[in-house]
């Protein structure tokens, strides 16, 4: 229960520290942000993953494939009590990584998507001719899966963007966040866990989708 009660720990955390005020467009920035650049770069913070098994880490990478699984299974062979979260949380990052996995990728395509759909800005290339324009910049403050309950077998996204806009000279003219935890009121349908160890594009799949609800809750303050 320590691991459980340790994961709960970093996400209230995280709730109650991550939370940045927002800021609304005033009238007068409004009216100059009808044309707009998306960042390329998008800041992420570290996985999170609170999946099935906290008590038996061994059994949660056992089917993974290719070099990474061999290693991944090589490092949880015999006791796992004295398996960190940290080092199970950067083994599912390395299972990611092999595969093709980036959240930043994935962030910035769904919310450019969103954002061109939502029809509020129009979105010029972020080339030095358009550096005096304002610049959306979005991050990721807190990714990864959780489990909807203690004794689930089923995983939901554990996701936190934030966006921020600014002009020119760097002032800031509007930012928003969102967050959402693992529950079994999440908004996205959860997945098997078995499935997202095993089947990275069902992990992107997966993070496909939230980053397109959350990147719509953000938009809409815009």
């Amino acid at each position: 229960m320590k691991r459980y009660k340790s994961i709960a720990t970093l996400l209230l955390a995280t709730l109650l520290c991550g939370c940045a005020a927002s800021q609304r467009l005033s009238t007068e920035d409004r009216a100059r942000s009808k044309t707009v650049t998306l960042s390329e770069h998008v800041m992420k913070d570290n996985l999170t993953i609170q999946a099935p098994g906290w008590m038996n880490p061994g059994m949660m990478f056992g089917a993974i494939g290719g070099g990474v699984g061999a290693a991944v299974a090589g490092s949880l062979e015999g006791s796992t009590a004295g398996q960190s979260i940290t080092e199970v949380q950067a083994a599912f990052d390395a299972y990611l990584k092999e595969n093709g996995v980036s959240i930043e990728a994935i962030v910035r395509e769904e919310f450019e998507s969103v954002l061109r759909e939502s029809g509020k800005v129009v979105l010029a290339p972020p080339t030095a001719e358009n550096a005096a324009l304002p610049v959306i910049t979005v991050s990721v403050p807190m990714y990864g899966f959780g489990v909807t309950h203690a004794l689930g077998e089923n995983a939901v996204p554990i996701f936190k963007i934030s966006a921020a806009m600014t002009d020119g000279t760097g002032k800031l003219m509007w930012t928003e966040s969102e967050m959402m935890l693992p529950s079994v009121l999440s908004p996205m349908e959860a997945t098997p866990w078995v499935k997202l160890r095993t089947d990275p594009k069902v992990v992107e799949q997966d993070w496909r989708k939230a980053s397109r609800y959350i990147a719509r809750k953000i938009i809409g303050t815009l």
